[in-house]
C-alpha cells in the first residue's frame, strides 16, 4: 500500500542524506609545533610593539617636567562684580 500523506520530497527540496565522510587530515606534529612557535613569536612582537608605543606616547609628559603639586603663580583673589539692572522703560501715555 502506498503512503497517502504529504510527499517527503517536493520538487527541488529533498531530504538530506547521510553526511559524506571526510578523511581526517593528519597534520604532522612538527608542522603543529612550528605553527605554535610562530604564533608565540608574533604574540611577543605585538606585545613589545604595544609597550614601546605606550612609552613613546608618555615621553613628552616626562620631557616637559610638568609641575606637580604647586602652581607657578598664585591666583588673584576673585572680586565680586555687580551687574546693574536696567530699569524697564515706562510705556508712553495715551493722548
Amino acid at each position: 500500500m502506498s503512503y497517502s500523506g504529504p510527499p517527503a520530497a517536493r520538487g527541488h527540496l529533498r531530504l538530506a542524506g547521510p553526511p559524506v565522510e571526510r578523511r581526517p587530515v593528519a597534520e604532522n606534529r612538527a608542522v603543529l609545533l612550528v605553527r605554535a612557535a610562530a604564533a608565540a613569536v608574533v604574540l611577543v612582537l605585538l606585545t613589545a610593539f604595544a609597550w614601546i608605543s605606550a612609552v613613546l606616547a608618555l615621553v613628552p609628559i616626562a620631557w616637559r617636567r610638568a609641575p606637580v603639586g604647586g602652581r607657578l603663580r598664585p591666583l588673584r583673589p576673585r572680586e565680586a562684580r555687580i551687574i546693574p539692572f536696567h530699569r524697564p522703560r515706562q510705556k508712553a501715555l495715551p493722548r
